[in-house]
């Protein structure tokens, strides 16, 4: 059905909204690829040296919307539970750590200077480092390239759902192939189509 020209002027302020918050969101994605604010040095990092594993690593799993996986362990004496998570359980070898880190071992880990808080406190604690017998099973530079590249594929998709909106509000006159395709699903098509070619690049 033919949409009357008020109706379309309205969707397009839509489309010009949606553009405008895709391009400020893209840019503050582009700025941290930029100045390097996914990266992790090992300067960012504080170690904690002669920790006595209590509990041995166990693969845990949360399913549903907001589902993700992680290894987490205790140590003697401090109450934190230290987890191997996000980007850099992207890069763990999972069967490593569950099988040749035991109850017992002595291990060192790093943190995060800025969450050095969350160590030796009741609740979670996420590590970028984990030494036994001068083995590290945490590749960093994996993690770094992971996290990185997470932000490339974030800013490039949401500046392509920039341009296109505005491409769709820059038309004056409502096009008659729109009465036949949602330029919405063009969108979605487009955006899906780049997303699977950015995750094949990096």
């Amino acid at each position: 059905m033919t949409e009357t020209v008020s109706t379309w002027e309205e969707k397009q302020k839509n489309y010009l909204a949606v553009s405008i918050v895709c391009f400020l969101i893209g840019t503050y994605f582009f700025m941290n690829v930029i100045n390097g604010s996914y990266i992790i040095k090992q300067s960012d990092l504080q170690v904690y040296e002669n920790l006595i594993i209590s509990t041995s690593p166990k693969f845990k799993e949360r399913k549903g919307k907001h589902g993700r996986k992680w290894i987490e362990f205790n140590c003697v004496n401090n109450q934190s539970t230290f987890e191997i998570a996000s980007y850099d359980y992207s890069c763990v070898n999972n069967d490593e750590v569950i099988n040749e880190i035991k109850e017992g071992d002595t291990i060192s880990l790093s943190i995060l200077k800025n969450e050095i808080g969350y160590f030796d406190t009741k609740g979670s604690c996420e590590i970028h480092s984990l030494i036994k017998n001068d083995k590290e099973y945490l590749n960093l530079d994996c993690r770094n390239k992971v996290d990185n590249n997470g932000g490339k594929r974030g800013f490039l998709i949401l500046f392509a759902i920039s341009i296109l909106t505005a491409i769709v509000y820059s038309l004056s006159k409502k096009p008659k192939f729109f009465d036949e395709v949602n330029p919405e699903f063009l969108i979605t098509i487009i955006v899906a189509i780049l997303f699977f070619i950015l995750v094949s690049l990096f």
